[in-house]
């Protein structure tokens, strides 16, 4: 099973985002929350706007990107506003057999 950190977003935090990225270098394509019953996220951001660091994320409903953006060079560089947005969001350690829904041959 593989758990990755992911940004929790949103559909307005996914269209600010979407504006703030540079579409040619660096693009953000968060993903729908698809399963049916993802269950809720604990946030591990302590900067994360409105959302106490260690209080739960409700996750139906959502959009995930993943956390690794803030950290890539070329998102940094051509689109630093992103990385500053996207960093007052909640992040959770989520597995993706549980957020996602599997898929159909």
């Amino acid at each position: 099973m593989s758990v990755m950190n992911f940004f929790v977003l949103t559909s307005a935090q996914v269209a600010t985002s979407e504006s703030l990225d540079d579409n040619a270098n660096a693009t953000i394509v968060p993903r729908a929350i698809d399963n049916t019953s993802p269950g809720v996220g604990i946030n591990l951001n302590n900067n994360a706007t409105g959302v106490l660091a260690g209080a739960t994320v409700v996750l139906t409903g959502m959009f995930v990107a993943p956390k690794r953006i803030v950290d890539d060079p070329d998102y940094l560089h051509y689109c630093p506003n992103l990385s500053s947005f996207l960093l007052t969001l909640p992040f959770c350690s989520l597995e993706t057999e549980t957020i996602f829904a599997p898929v159909v041959p």
